[in-house]
This record gives C-alpha cells, structure tokens and sequence, in this order.
C-alpha cells in the first residue's frame, strides 16, 4: 500500500562560491611559459573608484593653489606697483623739500644782507636802527636766525605737494623781488658813500675859530691904496691857534711863498683845493692825506699881512670861490 506525499520540500537555493575575477594572461616572450593574473573585479572597481577620487581631490587641490597663486600673484604686483609709486612720490616729495629748503636758505641770506645794507645806510645817514629781534618772515613762516623752513620731514599729500609747487614758485619771485631789492640797496649804498665822500671831501668845516676880519671880493688894499679883489676871507686870532684841514683830501703845497709867508694847499678831489696862508708853523707834508678837522698848521703873521690871522681860500675847478658859500655856520 502506498502514500503519496502531498508537500515538496522547498528550493534550497545554494550561493555560489564563484567569484567574478579579470584574468591577465602574462608572457615574456617566444617559448616562455605562459602566467596569468588574475584580479578580482570589486577589487579593480575600488581601484578605479579610488583613483579617480584622487584625481578629481588632487585637481580641485591644485586649481584651489594655482588660484590662491594667481591671487598671491596679482596682490605682490600691486603692492610693488604701490611701493614704485609711494618710492616715486617721496622722491618727488624729498626733492621738492631740499629745493624749498635751499631757496629759503638763500632767502634767509639775502635778508640777512638787505638788513646789514640797510643797517650801514641808516647808520650812514644817522639813522637810527631798527631792531627784529632777529627773526625773518618768510612767505608766512617766521624764522629764527640759524634755523631752517622745511626742517622736519613730514608725509605730504598730491594736494599739499601741489601746494608747495604753488609755494616754491612764490619764493622763486620773493626770492627775485628781495635781489632787486639788494641790487637798490647796494646802489643806495653806493650813492650814500659816493655823497659822504664829497661832504667829507667838500673844504666846508671852519678851518680855525676866530673873527672874521676880511670878507670875499673886493675890498681896499690894507697895506696899500687902491682896491684889491680877496680871493678868500680872513680870520683873526692869536699866534699858535691850531688850524685844520676843512675837508679830507691830499697836501699838494706845504711851504714859503712870497706874500702868502708859510701856507699849505689842499686838494679836495671835486675839483676843489683849499689854501692856507701866513701860518706860523705847518705840521704836514707834501702828499700827506690828510682828514677832515686833521691839525695841518698854526696862525701866525707871516707873509705880507697886518697881524695874526689865517687866510682861507678855496678854488673850483680852478677859479677862486666865496668860502662863505659851502662854510658850515658855526654854532
């Protein structure tokens, strides 16, 4: 008797143990044995996943270097361009302090000399002179005596150089109109000697105190008859009263001369000369310089004369002149 078996036993399904493998078939040539190499597939796909992660870190890597290269790059370049514009400027900026410096030094020398020109002509002319505590103004800036505009160095802007560009040529003109100036005072300068010179040259000091006895001109002949032109005045006063010179200049006669007795001549330059005459003593030489108030002689009454007295006289461009139009009154 038999029994059928209704259930089946269920499908076992059974994992294979083959695995999915590339294999390499290897060989070093002709009559050399052939090798295989075999490698897994999963193995390879990690390989390959493996090295195209790499590429792909390695490239964003060094697009992310060369980038920040770039930028290292472009930034250096400004910076140098930057560093070659500042160098630039301060050059510009340094040369442009040393010309200021040097036109106010220069202006500071020329001030230092208009005040000396000025100081001796004031003195000259008897004037009194002006004190500044010696400090000088230049275009706005006061400055001491030994000291600098411009000493300090300092940052200046486009603006402010542009500013000092203004300035400097400012100081150009100053520094022009202050040689003007100089060039007029040494003019000035030059006229004040040239006319002291001829005051102090000009026969017009009194040459002896005394009375005046005998004026310019004609007059009646003291030790005669008959009118006589005087070719100068006369002076009275005791024997050995000092005489002396009416103007700087130089002795041309020192000696004797008939009627005149012991007489000194003087000449002025300008064209004037100056005479002494019946000296009792002559205390000069011929080509003596002799200065203006210079003792050159005493009174006496030597010569053709009435007393003691001193006959002055001057000469202009050769022609004898009335002393009593260029004498100082006396006080």
């Amino acid at each position: 008797m038999g029994y059928s078996i209704g259930r089946t036993l269920p499908k076992i399904k059974v994992k294979s143990k083959r695995r999915d493998r590339l294999t390499f078939m290897v060989m070093r040539g002709l009559g050399t044995p052939v090798r295989e190499l075999r490698i897994s597939a999963r193995l390879l796909t990690f390989c390959f996943t493996f090295l195209c992660f790499a590429l792909i870190t390695f490239g964003a890597v060094s697009y992310y270097i060369v980038q920040e290269y770039l930028d290292k790059k472009v930034i250096v370049a400004y910076l140098y361009e930057e560093n070659d514009s500042l160098t630039t400027k301060t050059s510009k900026q340094e040369l442009m302090i040393n010309d200021l410096r040097q036109i106010t030094n220069n202006m500071l020398d020329k001030i230092e000399t208009i005040e000396s020109l000025n100081s001796e002509v004031r003195s000259m002319v008897g004037l009194e002179e002006s004190q500044n505590g010696g400090t000088q103004v230049v275009a706005g800036y006061t400055v001491s005596r030994g000291e600098s505009l411009l000493n300090q160095p300092v940052e200046i802007t486009d603006e402010e150089l542009d500013a000092l560009l203004d300035l400097k040529q400012e100081l150009f003109d100053m520094d022009l109109l202050m040689t003007e100036q100089a060039m007029e005072l040494l003019l000035l300068k030059d006229d004040v000697d040239r006319q002291l010179a001829f005051e102090a040259a000009l026969p017009s000091l009194w040459p002896m105190q005394g009375v005046m006895i005998s004026a310019f001109g004609n007059r009646k002949d003291p030790l005669g008859k008959g009118i006589e032109f005087h070719q100068g005045i006369d002076i009275a006063n005791r024997t050995g009263t000092k005489i002396r010179a009416a103007g700087d200049g130089v002795v041309t006669f020192s000696g004797y001369r008939s009627g005149w007795g012991r007489m000194v001549m003087i000449s002025h330059g300008y064209g004037y000369v100056s005479q002494y005459a019946h000296c009792s003593t002559i205390d000069v030489l011929e080509g003596q310089k002799v200065s203006r108030g210079e003792i050159i002689a005493t009174c006496g009454s030597t010569g053709r004369t009435t007393g003691s007295h001193l006959h002055y006289g001057i000469q202009n461009q050769g022609t004898f002149i009335n002393p009593m139009d260029i004498l100082i009154p006396a006080s």
